[in-house]
Protein backbone atom coordinates (compact mmCIF):
# COMPACT_ATOMS: atom_id res chain seq x y z
CA UNK A 1 0.00 0.00 0.00
CA UNK A 2 1.40 3.00 -0.94
CA UNK A 3 1.40 4.83 2.23
CA UNK A 4 1.97 8.77 0.46
CA UNK A 5 -1.35 8.27 -0.43
CA UNK A 6 -4.32 8.27 2.23
CA UNK A 7 -5.84 5.37 2.64
CA UNK A 8 -9.38 4.78 3.09
CA UNK A 9 -12.33 3.04 4.80
CA UNK A 10 -14.10 0.52 2.79
CA UNK A 11 -17.18 1.98 1.37
CA UNK A 12 -20.96 0.32 2.59
CA UNK A 13 -21.83 -0.46 -0.89
CA UNK A 14 -18.42 -2.77 -1.32
CA UNK A 15 -19.37 -4.30 2.11
CA UNK A 16 -22.91 -5.24 1.40
CA UNK A 17 -23.25 -4.81 -2.63
CA UNK A 18 -26.74 -4.69 -3.99
CA UNK A 19 -27.28 -3.89 -7.75
CA UNK A 20 -24.79 -1.98 -10.06
CA UNK A 21 -24.71 2.08 -9.69
CA UNK A 22 -22.16 3.87 -11.58
CA UNK A 23 -21.93 6.69 -9.31
CA UNK A 24 -20.75 4.30 -6.90
CA UNK A 25 -18.59 3.11 -8.79
CA UNK A 26 -16.68 6.06 -10.29
CA UNK A 27 -16.72 8.05 -6.59
CA UNK A 28 -13.29 7.76 -4.66
CA UNK A 29 -12.39 5.21 -7.97
CA UNK A 30 -8.39 4.24 -9.03
CA UNK A 31 -9.14 5.14 -12.96
CA UNK A 32 -6.17 3.46 -15.22
CA UNK A 33 -6.72 4.32 -19.22
CA UNK A 34 -5.08 1.00 -19.85
CA UNK A 35 -2.35 -0.39 -21.98
CA UNK A 36 -3.01 -3.86 -20.47
CA UNK A 37 -4.57 -5.12 -17.54
CA UNK A 38 -1.86 -4.32 -14.77
CA UNK A 39 -3.01 -5.67 -11.89
CA UNK A 40 -0.01 -4.31 -9.90
CA UNK A 41 -2.11 -0.79 -9.67
CA UNK A 42 -4.75 -3.08 -7.81
CA UNK A 43 -1.94 -4.85 -5.81
CA UNK A 44 -0.17 -1.23 -4.94
CA UNK A 45 -3.29 0.80 -4.50
CA UNK A 46 -5.34 -0.98 -2.39
CA UNK A 47 -6.50 0.64 0.64
CA UNK A 48 -5.99 3.87 -1.41
CA UNK A 49 -8.84 2.91 -3.27
CA UNK A 50 -11.42 0.36 -3.13
CA UNK A 51 -13.10 0.66 -7.12
CA UNK A 52 -11.36 0.20 -9.82
CA UNK A 53 -12.12 1.16 -13.65
CA UNK A 54 -9.39 -0.09 -15.99
CA UNK A 55 -10.98 1.06 -19.35
CA UNK A 56 -9.05 -0.72 -23.03
CA UNK A 57 -10.33 -1.91 -26.22
CA UNK A 58 -7.61 -4.17 -26.79
CA UNK A 59 -8.23 -6.83 -24.15
CA UNK A 60 -10.54 -9.42 -24.70
CA UNK A 61 -12.81 -11.12 -22.19
CA UNK A 62 -10.84 -14.36 -22.37
CA UNK A 63 -7.88 -12.66 -21.73
CA UNK A 64 -9.73 -10.08 -19.05
CA UNK A 65 -10.42 -13.98 -17.43
CA UNK A 66 -6.69 -14.81 -17.56
CA UNK A 67 -5.04 -11.85 -16.91
CA UNK A 68 -7.23 -11.81 -13.59
CA UNK A 69 -4.84 -14.54 -11.76
CA UNK A 70 -1.74 -12.75 -11.91
CA UNK A 71 -0.81 -9.69 -10.19
CA UNK A 72 -2.84 -7.85 -7.71
CA UNK A 73 -5.95 -10.28 -8.18
CA UNK A 74 -3.59 -12.99 -6.86
CA UNK A 75 -5.06 -13.98 -3.24
CA UNK A 76 -8.82 -13.28 -4.20
CA UNK A 77 -11.31 -14.84 -5.48
CA UNK A 78 -14.46 -13.40 -7.21
CA UNK A 79 -17.83 -13.08 -5.42
CA UNK A 80 -19.88 -11.32 -8.13
CA UNK A 81 -19.73 -11.20 -11.84
CA UNK A 82 -21.99 -9.17 -13.89
CA UNK A 83 -22.23 -7.82 -17.56
CA UNK A 84 -22.99 -4.66 -17.84
CA UNK A 85 -25.99 -3.42 -20.24
CA UNK A 86 -24.05 0.40 -21.45
CA UNK A 87 -27.30 1.92 -20.37
CA UNK A 88 -26.18 1.45 -17.10
CA UNK A 89 -23.14 2.98 -17.50
CA UNK A 90 -24.81 5.84 -19.79
CA UNK A 91 -27.86 6.89 -21.08
CA UNK A 92 -26.30 6.94 -24.73
CA UNK A 93 -25.07 3.60 -24.38
CA UNK A 94 -21.99 2.22 -26.61
CA UNK A 95 -22.33 5.45 -28.97
CA UNK A 96 -21.21 8.02 -25.87
CA UNK A 97 -18.20 5.18 -25.17
CA UNK A 98 -16.47 5.47 -27.85
CA UNK A 99 -15.44 7.17 -30.44
CA UNK A 100 -16.17 7.13 -34.26
CA UNK A 101 -13.70 6.73 -37.74
CA UNK A 102 -13.83 9.96 -40.39
CA UNK A 103 -15.76 8.73 -43.32
CA UNK A 104 -13.05 9.89 -45.50
CA UNK A 105 -10.58 7.10 -43.81
CA UNK A 106 -11.08 4.25 -45.99
CA UNK A 107 -8.19 2.39 -44.28
CA UNK A 108 -9.34 3.24 -41.22
CA UNK A 109 -6.19 4.40 -40.06
CA UNK A 110 -5.77 4.84 -36.67
CA UNK A 111 -3.07 8.39 -37.10
CA UNK A 112 -3.77 11.87 -35.37
CA UNK A 113 -4.19 13.74 -38.73
CA UNK A 114 -7.29 11.50 -39.74
CA UNK A 115 -9.50 12.87 -36.90
CA UNK A 116 -11.76 15.46 -35.82
CA UNK A 117 -11.12 16.81 -32.65
CA UNK A 118 -13.36 19.34 -30.23
CA UNK A 119 -11.50 21.92 -28.99
CA UNK A 120 -13.59 22.00 -26.40
CA UNK A 121 -14.77 19.14 -25.16
CA UNK A 122 -11.45 17.35 -25.59
CA UNK A 123 -12.78 14.02 -27.48
CA UNK A 124 -12.03 13.09 -31.23
CA UNK A 125 -14.80 11.64 -33.17
CA UNK A 126 -15.52 11.52 -36.78
CA UNK A 127 -18.26 9.92 -38.91
CA UNK A 128 -18.48 6.29 -39.61
CA UNK A 129 -17.12 2.76 -38.21
CA UNK A 130 -16.65 2.50 -34.27
CA UNK A 131 -13.21 1.88 -32.98
CA UNK A 132 -15.05 -0.97 -31.09
CA UNK A 133 -12.93 -3.29 -34.29
CA UNK A 134 -10.29 -5.01 -31.96
CA UNK A 135 -7.15 -6.14 -33.63
CA UNK A 136 -6.04 -9.86 -32.77
CA UNK A 137 -3.09 -11.63 -34.38
CA UNK A 138 -3.63 -14.99 -35.58
CA UNK A 139 -2.03 -17.78 -36.88
CA UNK A 140 -3.32 -17.82 -40.77
CA UNK A 141 -5.71 -20.46 -41.82
CA UNK A 142 -5.22 -19.30 -45.54
CA UNK A 143 -4.28 -16.50 -47.08
CA UNK A 144 -0.70 -15.77 -47.92
CA UNK A 145 0.72 -17.87 -45.15
CA UNK A 146 2.77 -15.20 -43.58
CA UNK A 147 2.90 -16.36 -39.36
CA UNK A 148 3.52 -12.31 -39.03
CA UNK A 149 -0.28 -11.47 -41.09
CA UNK A 150 -2.43 -9.74 -38.89
CA UNK A 151 -6.46 -10.28 -39.44
CA UNK A 152 -8.88 -7.98 -38.41
CA UNK A 153 -11.90 -9.11 -35.81
CA UNK A 154 -14.32 -7.23 -35.62
CA UNK A 155 -16.09 -7.30 -31.90
CA UNK A 156 -18.65 -4.91 -29.90
CA UNK A 157 -17.51 -3.61 -26.76
CA UNK A 158 -18.26 -4.95 -23.21
CA UNK A 159 -18.16 -3.76 -19.78
CA UNK A 160 -17.71 -6.40 -17.12
CA UNK A 161 -17.99 -6.11 -13.26
CA UNK A 162 -16.85 -7.77 -10.21
CA UNK A 163 -16.45 -8.13 -6.70
CA UNK A 164 -13.34 -9.46 -5.46
CA UNK A 165 -13.03 -11.37 -1.65
CA UNK A 166 -9.60 -12.07 -0.07
CA UNK A 167 -9.01 -15.40 -0.02
CA UNK A 168 -9.07 -17.75 3.94
CA UNK A 169 -5.22 -18.25 2.89
CA UNK A 170 -4.60 -15.00 3.39
CA UNK A 171 -5.03 -12.29 6.38
CA UNK A 172 -4.99 -8.32 6.60
CA UNK A 173 -1.39 -7.78 5.62
CA UNK A 174 -2.00 -8.94 2.57
CA UNK A 175 -4.42 -6.41 1.68
CA UNK A 176 -8.46 -5.15 2.21
CA UNK A 177 -10.91 -7.75 2.21
CA UNK A 178 -13.18 -6.83 -0.85
CA UNK A 179 -13.03 -4.42 -3.57
CA UNK A 180 -14.78 -3.66 -6.60
CA UNK A 181 -13.25 -3.97 -10.52
CA UNK A 182 -14.49 -2.63 -13.67
CA UNK A 183 -13.34 -3.32 -17.06
CA UNK A 184 -14.71 -1.63 -19.75
CA UNK A 185 -13.58 -3.21 -23.49
CA UNK A 186 -13.87 0.66 -25.37
CA UNK A 187 -12.26 3.84 -26.18
CA UNK A 188 -10.33 4.99 -22.80
CA UNK A 189 -10.26 9.12 -22.81
CA UNK A 190 -14.15 9.09 -24.56
CA UNK A 191 -15.10 6.44 -22.16
CA UNK A 192 -13.87 8.58 -19.25
CA UNK A 193 -16.00 11.96 -20.59
CA UNK A 194 -18.62 9.56 -20.81
CA UNK A 195 -18.54 8.56 -17.47
CA UNK A 196 -16.74 11.10 -14.77
CA UNK A 197 -17.25 14.22 -16.41
CA UNK A 198 -21.10 13.44 -17.28
CA UNK A 199 -21.80 12.35 -13.68
CA UNK A 200 -19.69 15.34 -12.24
CA UNK A 201 -17.42 12.70 -11.13
CA UNK A 202 -13.49 12.85 -10.88
CA UNK A 203 -11.74 9.99 -9.53
CA UNK A 204 -9.22 10.00 -6.74
CA UNK A 205 -6.15 8.60 -8.52
CA UNK A 206 -6.23 8.45 -12.38
CA UNK A 207 -3.51 6.35 -14.20
CA UNK A 208 -1.64 7.11 -16.93
CA UNK A 209 0.44 4.53 -19.18
CA UNK A 210 3.35 5.51 -20.83
CA UNK A 211 2.32 5.38 -24.36
CA UNK A 212 -1.55 6.31 -26.17
CA UNK A 213 -2.38 3.53 -28.72
CA UNK A 214 -3.21 5.41 -32.34
CA UNK A 215 -1.56 8.67 -31.33
CA UNK A 216 -4.74 9.95 -30.05
CA UNK A 217 -3.51 11.30 -26.36
CA UNK A 218 -0.04 11.22 -26.42
CA UNK A 219 2.75 14.33 -24.90
CA UNK A 220 0.16 14.54 -21.75
CA UNK A 221 1.83 17.37 -20.60
CA UNK A 222 1.01 19.43 -23.07
CA UNK A 223 -2.51 20.85 -22.38
CA UNK A 224 -3.49 21.08 -26.08
CA UNK A 225 -3.47 17.01 -26.41
CA UNK A 226 -6.77 15.66 -26.30
CA UNK A 227 -5.99 13.77 -22.70
CA UNK A 228 -5.42 17.07 -20.91
CA UNK A 229 -8.61 19.19 -23.19
CA UNK A 230 -10.23 16.24 -21.31
CA UNK A 231 -9.85 15.89 -17.92
CA UNK A 232 -9.14 19.35 -17.54
CA UNK A 233 -13.25 20.40 -19.71
CA UNK A 234 -14.12 23.19 -17.58
CA UNK A 235 -15.27 23.21 -14.10
CA UNK A 236 -15.26 19.84 -14.12
CA UNK A 237 -14.23 18.00 -10.58
CA UNK A 238 -10.34 16.96 -10.79
CA UNK A 239 -8.31 13.66 -9.66
CA UNK A 240 -6.52 14.31 -6.53
CA UNK A 241 -3.51 12.16 -7.71
CA UNK A 242 -2.03 11.54 -11.38
CA UNK A 243 0.17 8.20 -11.44
CA UNK A 244 2.31 8.41 -14.16
CA UNK A 245 4.39 5.30 -15.85
CA UNK A 246 7.47 6.12 -17.94
CA UNK A 247 6.86 8.59 -20.78
CA UNK A 248 4.79 10.75 -18.28
CA UNK A 249 7.57 12.74 -17.18
CA UNK A 250 6.09 16.73 -16.76
CA UNK A 251 3.39 16.99 -14.97
CA UNK A 252 0.49 19.36 -15.77
CA UNK A 253 0.67 22.49 -14.09
CA UNK A 254 -2.02 22.13 -11.18
CA UNK A 255 0.00 18.98 -10.20
CA UNK A 256 3.51 20.08 -9.06
CA UNK A 257 3.29 18.12 -5.94
CA UNK A 258 5.62 15.00 -6.55
CA UNK A 259 4.52 12.43 -3.80
CA UNK A 260 6.97 9.71 -4.70
CA UNK A 261 8.74 8.16 -7.38
CA UNK A 262 9.79 4.28 -7.41
CA UNK A 263 10.03 1.62 -9.87
CA UNK A 264 7.31 -1.28 -9.88
CA UNK A 265 7.48 -4.71 -10.67
CA UNK A 266 8.02 -4.52 -14.30
CA UNK A 267 10.29 -1.66 -14.36
CA UNK A 268 8.05 0.89 -15.35
CA UNK A 269 9.23 4.67 -13.82
CA UNK A 270 6.33 5.52 -12.15
CA UNK A 271 5.80 8.69 -10.10
CA UNK A 272 2.54 10.32 -8.65
CA UNK A 273 1.95 13.96 -8.02
CA UNK A 274 -0.66 15.41 -5.81
CA UNK A 275 -3.32 18.09 -6.98
CA UNK A 276 -1.78 21.74 -6.08
CA UNK A 277 -4.33 23.89 -7.54
CA UNK A 278 -7.94 25.76 -6.38
CA UNK A 279 -9.69 22.81 -3.78
CA UNK A 280 -12.90 23.51 -5.23
CA UNK A 281 -11.53 21.39 -8.49
CA UNK A 282 -11.60 18.70 -6.45
CA UNK A 283 -14.26 16.21 -5.60
CA UNK A 284 -17.44 17.68 -3.43
CA UNK A 285 -17.95 15.12 0.10
CA UNK A 286 -19.56 12.20 -0.69
CA UNK A 287 -22.70 12.91 0.91
CA UNK A 288 -22.81 16.36 -1.44
CA UNK A 289 -22.07 14.03 -4.51
CA UNK A 290 -23.79 10.43 -4.35
CA UNK A 291 -27.15 11.63 -5.60
CA UNK A 292 -29.78 9.94 -7.10
CA UNK A 293 -31.78 10.54 -10.38
CA UNK A 294 -34.73 11.50 -9.06
CA UNK A 295 -32.43 14.19 -6.92
CA UNK A 296 -30.98 15.00 -10.33
CA UNK A 297 -32.54 18.14 -12.54
CA UNK A 298 -34.09 16.52 -15.23
CA UNK A 299 -33.48 17.73 -18.48
CA UNK A 300 -36.90 17.78 -19.59
CA UNK A 301 -36.77 20.27 -16.76
CA UNK A 302 -39.44 22.83 -16.97
CA UNK A 303 -39.92 26.80 -16.71
CA UNK A 304 -42.89 28.32 -16.09
CA UNK A 305 -44.14 31.30 -18.58
CA UNK A 306 -47.05 33.67 -17.44
CA UNK A 307 -49.56 34.42 -20.30
CA UNK A 308 -49.96 37.88 -21.43
CA UNK A 309 -49.41 39.95 -24.51
CA UNK A 310 -46.95 40.89 -27.07
CA UNK A 311 -46.14 42.02 -30.35
CA UNK A 312 -45.09 38.80 -32.47
CA UNK A 313 -42.97 38.61 -36.05
CA UNK A 314 -40.37 41.43 -37.26
CA UNK A 315 -41.03 44.60 -36.31
CA UNK A 316 -37.89 45.78 -36.80
CA UNK A 317 -38.29 44.79 -40.32
CA UNK A 318 -35.28 43.20 -40.92
CA UNK A 319 -35.79 39.77 -40.85
CA UNK A 320 -37.26 37.52 -43.94
CA UNK A 321 -40.79 38.13 -45.17
CA UNK A 322 -42.39 35.23 -43.68
CA UNK A 323 -41.70 37.52 -40.57
CA UNK A 324 -43.89 40.29 -41.38
CA UNK A 325 -46.83 41.67 -40.63
CA UNK A 326 -45.80 42.10 -36.75
CA UNK A 327 -49.18 41.57 -34.95
CA UNK A 328 -50.60 41.57 -31.23
CA UNK A 329 -50.72 38.05 -29.84
CA UNK A 330 -52.26 37.81 -26.87
CA UNK A 331 -52.34 34.55 -24.51
CA UNK A 332 -54.58 34.09 -21.66
CA UNK A 333 -53.30 31.30 -19.72
CA UNK A 334 -50.27 30.16 -17.99
CA UNK A 335 -47.80 27.49 -19.83
CA UNK A 336 -44.97 25.89 -18.99
CA UNK A 337 -41.96 25.26 -21.58
CA UNK A 338 -38.78 23.23 -22.02
CA UNK A 339 -35.70 24.86 -20.03
CA UNK A 340 -33.67 22.69 -22.79
CA UNK A 341 -34.64 20.91 -26.31
CA UNK A 342 -35.17 17.43 -25.60
CA UNK A 343 -31.42 15.65 -25.14
CA UNK A 344 -30.10 12.51 -26.68
CA UNK A 345 -30.11 11.18 -23.14
CA UNK A 346 -34.05 11.63 -22.65
CA UNK A 347 -34.94 10.70 -26.40
CA UNK A 348 -33.04 7.55 -25.72
CA UNK A 349 -34.76 6.22 -22.48
CA UNK A 350 -37.96 6.68 -24.68
CA UNK A 351 -36.62 4.40 -27.38
CA UNK A 352 -35.19 1.62 -24.93
CA UNK A 353 -38.68 1.59 -23.47
CA UNK A 354 -41.13 2.02 -26.52
CA UNK A 355 -38.49 -0.14 -28.85
CA UNK A 356 -38.47 2.65 -31.33
CA UNK A 357 -35.01 3.09 -33.50
CA UNK A 358 -32.70 5.51 -32.09
CA UNK A 359 -32.17 8.46 -34.68
CA UNK A 360 -28.65 7.99 -36.79
CA UNK A 361 -26.63 10.91 -35.45
CA UNK A 362 -22.94 11.17 -37.29
CA UNK A 363 -22.00 13.17 -34.63
CA UNK A 364 -20.63 11.96 -31.35
CA UNK A 365 -21.23 11.86 -28.33
CA UNK A 366 -24.77 10.90 -27.73
CA UNK A 367 -25.81 12.92 -24.62
CA UNK A 368 -26.63 16.25 -23.57
CA UNK A 369 -26.76 17.06 -27.42
CA UNK A 370 -30.10 18.34 -28.71
CA UNK A 371 -31.44 15.29 -29.95
CA UNK A 372 -31.89 15.41 -33.89
CA UNK A 373 -32.86 13.20 -37.07
CA UNK A 374 -36.43 13.12 -35.57
CA UNK A 375 -39.66 14.42 -37.60
CA UNK A 376 -42.67 16.21 -36.66
CA UNK A 377 -44.03 12.88 -35.50
CA UNK A 378 -41.45 11.37 -33.83
CA UNK A 379 -41.90 14.91 -31.78
CA UNK A 380 -45.31 13.81 -30.78
CA UNK A 381 -45.14 10.75 -29.84
CA UNK A 382 -42.50 11.46 -27.48
CA UNK A 383 -44.46 13.81 -25.84
CA UNK A 384 -47.21 11.10 -25.49
CA UNK A 385 -44.81 8.97 -24.31
CA UNK A 386 -43.97 11.41 -21.68
CA UNK A 387 -47.38 11.80 -20.88
CA UNK A 388 -48.47 8.71 -19.78
CA UNK A 389 -45.01 8.50 -17.29
CA UNK A 390 -46.12 11.31 -15.82
CA UNK A 391 -50.07 10.21 -15.39
CA UNK A 392 -51.44 12.50 -18.12
CA UNK A 393 -53.35 12.18 -20.94
CA UNK A 394 -52.17 12.02 -23.97
CA UNK A 395 -52.25 15.40 -26.33
CA UNK A 396 -52.37 13.56 -29.70
CA UNK A 397 -53.59 11.32 -31.41
CA UNK A 398 -52.06 9.06 -34.21
CA UNK A 399 -52.84 11.87 -36.50
CA UNK A 400 -51.26 14.74 -34.81
CA UNK A 401 -54.39 16.58 -33.79
CA UNK A 402 -54.81 17.91 -30.22
CA UNK A 403 -56.91 16.04 -27.79
CA UNK A 404 -58.12 17.83 -25.01
CA UNK A 405 -58.46 16.03 -20.92
CA UNK A 406 -61.31 13.75 -22.21
CA UNK A 407 -59.22 12.86 -25.41
CA UNK A 408 -61.40 14.52 -27.81
CA UNK A 409 -60.07 17.05 -30.84
CA UNK A 410 -59.56 20.49 -29.61
CA UNK A 411 -57.63 23.47 -30.98
CA UNK A 412 -58.15 24.99 -27.64
CA UNK A 413 -54.37 25.04 -26.11
CA UNK A 414 -56.55 25.31 -22.35
CA UNK A 415 -58.21 22.36 -23.03
CA UNK A 416 -54.99 20.03 -23.64
CA UNK A 417 -53.53 18.15 -20.33
CA UNK A 418 -50.67 16.62 -21.86
CA UNK A 419 -47.32 17.18 -22.87
CA UNK A 420 -46.46 18.61 -26.38
CA UNK A 421 -44.92 20.86 -28.88
CA UNK A 422 -45.08 24.78 -28.15
CA UNK A 423 -47.14 26.56 -30.80
CA UNK A 424 -45.52 29.05 -32.41
CA UNK A 425 -47.28 31.87 -30.56
CA UNK A 426 -45.69 30.19 -27.34
CA UNK A 427 -42.19 29.65 -28.52
CA UNK A 428 -41.80 32.94 -29.57
CA UNK A 429 -42.90 34.79 -26.63
CA UNK A 430 -41.19 32.41 -24.32
CA UNK A 431 -37.99 33.64 -26.67
CA UNK A 432 -38.74 37.09 -26.13
CA UNK A 433 -38.60 36.57 -22.46
CA UNK A 434 -42.61 36.25 -21.79
CA UNK A 435 -43.72 39.30 -19.59
CA UNK A 436 -39.97 39.63 -18.45
CA UNK A 437 -38.66 40.40 -21.76
CA UNK A 438 -36.06 43.59 -22.48
CA UNK A 439 -36.95 43.61 -26.09
CA UNK A 440 -33.90 41.52 -27.45
CA UNK A 441 -33.70 40.55 -31.25
CA UNK A 442 -31.79 37.60 -29.68
CA UNK A 443 -33.17 34.95 -27.26
CA UNK A 444 -31.54 36.80 -24.08
CA UNK A 445 -29.17 39.52 -25.92
CA UNK A 446 -28.03 41.68 -28.54
CA UNK A 447 -25.31 39.98 -29.02
CA UNK A 448 -26.07 36.70 -30.70
CA UNK A 449 -22.45 35.68 -29.86
CA UNK A 450 -23.49 35.59 -26.07
CA UNK A 451 -26.43 33.61 -26.40
CA UNK A 452 -26.16 31.72 -29.81
CA UNK A 453 -24.72 28.73 -31.71
CA UNK A 454 -24.76 29.83 -35.62
CA UNK A 455 -22.63 29.49 -38.58
CA UNK A 456 -19.27 30.00 -38.26
CA UNK A 457 -18.99 27.63 -35.12
CA UNK A 458 -16.77 24.78 -34.98
CA UNK A 459 -17.91 22.35 -37.60
CA UNK A 460 -21.02 23.92 -37.59
CA UNK A 461 -22.93 21.00 -35.90
CA UNK A 462 -24.94 20.74 -32.79
CA UNK A 463 -23.69 21.53 -29.40
CA UNK A 464 -24.39 20.28 -26.17
CA UNK A 465 -27.23 22.22 -24.64
CA UNK A 466 -26.89 25.05 -21.96
CA UNK A 467 -23.14 26.29 -22.69
CA UNK A 468 -24.49 29.88 -23.86
CA UNK A 469 -26.12 31.91 -21.91
CA UNK A 470 -29.89 31.74 -20.55
CA UNK A 471 -32.31 34.11 -21.90
CA UNK A 472 -34.51 36.35 -19.40
CA UNK A 473 -36.81 33.37 -17.99
CA UNK A 474 -33.49 30.93 -18.33
CA UNK A 475 -34.30 29.12 -21.18
CA UNK A 476 -31.51 27.64 -23.17
CA UNK A 477 -30.53 27.71 -26.87
CA UNK A 478 -34.01 29.60 -27.88
CA UNK A 479 -31.37 31.15 -30.38
CA UNK A 480 -29.53 29.04 -32.91
CA UNK A 481 -28.08 25.21 -32.04
CA UNK A 482 -31.34 23.34 -33.97
CA UNK A 483 -33.96 24.61 -35.75
CA UNK A 484 -37.14 23.73 -32.88
CA UNK A 485 -40.50 22.33 -34.39
CA UNK A 486 -43.65 23.79 -33.44
CA UNK A 487 -47.18 21.79 -32.65
CA UNK A 488 -49.06 23.98 -34.96
CA UNK A 489 -48.71 24.90 -38.51
CA UNK A 490 -46.49 27.19 -41.01
CA UNK A 491 -49.25 30.15 -42.53
CA UNK A 492 -48.38 33.33 -43.36
CA UNK A 493 -48.90 35.67 -40.53
CA UNK A 494 -52.23 37.79 -40.35
CA UNK A 495 -52.24 41.56 -39.30
CA UNK A 496 -54.55 42.00 -36.22
CA UNK A 497 -54.80 40.97 -32.72
CA UNK A 498 -54.78 37.19 -32.28
CA UNK A 499 -55.67 35.74 -29.12
CA UNK A 500 -54.50 32.25 -28.23
CA UNK A 501 -53.84 31.37 -31.73
CA UNK A 502 -53.31 27.92 -33.21
CA UNK A 503 -52.67 27.29 -37.00
CA UNK A 504 -54.38 23.48 -37.57
CA UNK A 505 -54.51 23.82 -41.31
CA UNK A 506 -51.49 24.00 -43.56
CA UNK A 507 -48.91 21.56 -45.22
CA UNK A 508 -45.83 22.11 -43.22
CA UNK A 509 -45.30 22.59 -39.41
CA UNK A 510 -43.24 25.30 -37.84
CA UNK A 511 -39.53 25.52 -37.20
CA UNK A 512 -38.45 28.18 -34.81
CA UNK A 513 -34.78 29.54 -33.72
CA UNK A 514 -32.55 28.95 -36.35
CA UNK A 515 -29.62 26.81 -36.02
CA UNK A 516 -25.71 26.44 -36.74
CA UNK A 517 -26.06 26.31 -39.68
CA UNK A 518 -27.47 30.08 -40.14
CA UNK A 519 -25.99 33.07 -40.48
CA UNK A 520 -25.94 35.16 -36.58
CA UNK A 521 -28.66 37.61 -38.17
CA UNK A 522 -31.07 34.05 -38.91
CA UNK A 523 -31.20 33.43 -35.27
CA UNK A 524 -32.98 36.08 -34.12
CA UNK A 525 -36.48 35.30 -31.69
CA UNK A 526 -38.73 35.91 -34.93
CA UNK A 527 -36.54 33.46 -36.91
CA UNK A 528 -39.07 30.62 -38.64
CA UNK A 529 -39.23 28.03 -41.02
CA UNK A 530 -41.57 25.61 -41.98
CA UNK A 531 -40.84 21.54 -42.85
CA UNK A 532 -42.91 18.52 -43.72
CA UNK A 533 -44.25 16.22 -41.20
CA UNK A 534 -41.54 13.16 -42.19
CA UNK A 535 -38.92 15.82 -42.37
CA UNK A 536 -35.57 14.77 -40.58
CA UNK A 537 -32.07 16.66 -40.82
CA UNK A 538 -29.11 17.04 -38.19
CA UNK A 539 -30.43 20.06 -37.28
CA UNK A 540 -33.81 20.07 -36.09
CA UNK A 541 -34.67 19.11 -32.98
CA UNK A 542 -37.53 20.15 -30.51
CA UNK A 543 -38.25 21.04 -26.87
CA UNK A 544 -41.74 20.13 -25.34
CA UNK A 545 -44.19 22.21 -23.30
CA UNK A 546 -47.32 21.77 -21.42
CA UNK A 547 -50.75 23.73 -20.20
CA UNK A 548 -49.61 25.07 -16.93
CA UNK A 549 -54.05 25.02 -15.82
CA UNK A 550 -56.36 23.33 -18.22
CA UNK A 551 -60.16 24.45 -17.96
CA UNK A 552 -61.31 21.42 -15.78
CA UNK A 553 -58.56 21.33 -13.19
CA UNK A 554 -59.91 25.66 -12.87
CA UNK A 555 -63.22 24.16 -12.73
CA UNK A 556 -62.43 21.71 -10.03
CA UNK A 557 -60.44 24.11 -8.31
CA UNK A 558 -63.55 26.68 -8.14
CA UNK A 559 -65.86 24.03 -7.34
CA UNK A 560 -63.58 23.13 -4.22
CA UNK A 561 -63.22 26.49 -3.07
CA UNK A 562 -66.88 27.21 -3.20
CA UNK A 563 -67.12 24.20 -0.98
CA UNK A 564 -64.78 25.70 1.44
CA UNK A 565 -66.21 28.90 1.96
Amino acid sequence: MMTEIPSMEMPEWIRNPREFDIRNILQDSLCYLACGLHGHFVKYYMGNAYSFVYIDYHISRERLLQDMDEYGFTGYRVIRQESINPHKLHPGGWDALTWYYRDNDPGRERRFNHFRGDPERGYFAGYRDILNTSWKKVLPVYEDGNPNSWRRIQKEPFAEWFIFERTEEYDETHNPKRFSFLFLNTEAVAAYQALYLENQIAPKIIVIPQYGFGLNWTEFGHRDQILARTIFYRDNPLPEYIVGMSGFTEPWPEYTNRVKKYFNGHNFCVTIWRYSGDPARLNPPVTEQMKTDIDRPSENELVFVEGGEFQMGDARMTGSEDERPAHRVRLTYDFYIGKYTVTCQEYSRFCRETGVEEPEDEYFPRMRKPVVYVNWFAAIAYCNWFSEKEGLPQAYDRFGNLLDFDGSPTSDLRRVAGYRLPTEAEWEYAARGGNKSRDYIFAGSNDFDEVAWFRGDFFERPREVGLKSPNELGLYDMSGNVWELCSDCYNQYRDGLEINPYEEAGQLFALRGGSVRENPTAVAVTTRDGAWGGYINFAVGFRIAKTAQTDREAQNTEGRDGDVQ
